[in-house]
């Protein structure tokens, strides 16, 4: 049930005076209600307060039926509305119900406009299939079977995103590798360079090494080559001077009974005033024989 709150006034000087009387409630059409119940459109009565005030409790409207209200206050003449009557657990006034049609049914503020149609549909696609059929005309669909297809839906998308999400990372671990295999080539380029580089200057400094090495060598050949010639044009001059200091000597027979060395008596000694042959020959070979030959 919905209290329906009613206040009616009249004007007067000054301002408004309560209105007395009765008002008159009736169903439009018999219908059922909630409990299976029939409910026939019989009318009930109810009086206004001294102050002009009625609060009476209602059935809500349906597509069924509407209220008929009877205002049958101490005027000259009575009025009569349709109205809809909400199923509200507040207290609704009267002068805010819904005056409709008593033939159709519809609010009297969509009169003269197209009626609204209404087709019903077990899932999203039959509604979508006849909403593009009827473009004017309100769809419903199951909502059940059409959140379980979202479900579905959702589920899939996640699935989806969960997916994306995977190769995302792979593919963010494929690059960050990608760039340490980089990293690691140029430093190892690098290293190949510096390499290079110390075997250049290690081989330009052996060429170096060695064309020092063979030139020392050529120079002590050369030296070692004058130190020879050296050495024979020394010996030479030895030999010449000795066989010259030989040819030089004064020759002397050997007489019958003397010994065989020149120089000597019978003694062995050498007489004073005697020169000796041998000593003389002696001296020219020591002299030979301690001729130092120096390095040119």
């Amino acid at each position: 049930m919905t209290q329906i709150h009613i206040s009616i006034r009249k004007p007067k000087t000054g301002g408004l005076d309560p209105v007395t009387g009765l008002m008159r409630f009736r169903p439009v059409r018999r219908h059922f209600d909630a409990e299976k119940n029939l409910v026939i459109a019989a009318s009930f009565d109810a009086d206004l307060s001294e102050s002009g005030e009625l609060t009476v409790d209602l059935l809500p409207t349906t597509s069924a039926f509407v209220w008929q209200v009877i205002e049958l206050a101490d005027t000259p003449q009575a009025y009569t509305r349709y109205v809809e009557v909400p199923d509200s657990k507040t207290k609704v006034e009267y002068a805010d119900l819904v005056e409709v049609d008593a033939g159709t049914f519809v609010p009297k503020d969509m009169q003269g406009s197209q009626l609204l149609k209404v087709r019903h549909a077990s899932t999203q696609s039959e509604a979508e299939t006849l909403s593009a059929q009827y473009p004017d005309e309100l769809v419903f669909f199951d909502e059940t079977a059409t959140t379980a297809k979202a479900a579905a839906a959702l589920s899939t998308l996640e699935s989806i995103t969960a997916e994306a999400q995977t190769n995302a990372m792979l593919a963010k671990s494929a690059m960050l590798s990608a760039r340490s295999s980089a990293d690691s080539a140029t430093a190892t380029q690098s290293d190949l360079s510096s390499l290079a580089s110390n075997a250049s200057m290690a081989a330009a400094s052996v060429a170096n090494d060695s064309q020092t090495v063979a030139d020392t060598a050529s120079m002590v050949a050369a030296k070692g080559e004058t130190a020879i010639a050296a050495i024979d044009s020394t010996v030479r001059a030895v030999k010449d001077k000795a066989e010259s200091a030989s040819a030089e000597l004064p020759s002397a027979g050997t007489p019958e009974g003397t010994t065989e060395e020149t120089g000597k008596d019978s003694t062995g000694e050498t007489p004073t005033g005697t020169v000796s042959e041998e000593p003389a020959a002696k001296a020219v070979k020591a002299k030979a024989k301690k001729v130092t030959v120096k390095e040119a």
